[in-house]
C-alpha cells in the first residue's frame, strides 16, 4: 500500500501539463495556451509561441465552430489584430 502511494504520487509529479494548441490564421504561427484557460471577451490571455515566448493578448470575439475554437485578439499596445485558431481537446 505504501509503495502504490508513492509510485501514484511519482506519476502526479511527472505528469506533463497539458496544453491547447492554436494557429494565426493570418501567419501561420503557433501558439499554445493552457488547457485550463477560459476565453471571454475583453480578458487578457497569456499564450506562448513556439519559441516559448509569453504574449499576452486581449479577447474581442470567440467564435465556438464544434471541433475548433476562433478567438479573435487584439495586442493592446500595438493594436495588432489576429484570429487564432485552436483545436478542442477531447476529454
Amino acid at each position: 500500500m505504501r509503495f502504490s502511494f508513492f509510485v501514484l504520487a511519482a506519476l502526479l509529479v511527472a505528469s506533463p501539463a497539458f496544453a491547447m494548441d492554436g494557429v494565426n490564421m493570418d501567419s501561420g504561427d503557433s501558439f499554445t495556451v493552457d488547457d485550463t484557460t477560459v476565453f471571454n471577451v475583453g480578458d487578457s490571455i497569456a499564450l506562448y509561441d513556439a519559441d516559448g515566448n509569453e504574449v499576452d493578448l486581449q479577447v474581442q470575439t470567440v467564435k465556438d465552430g464544434g471541433d475548433v475554437l476562433d478567438v479573435d485578439f487584439v495586442d493592446p499596445d500595438s493594436g495588432d489584430q489576429a484570429t487564432i485558431e485552436f483545436t478542442k481537446v477531447a476529454n
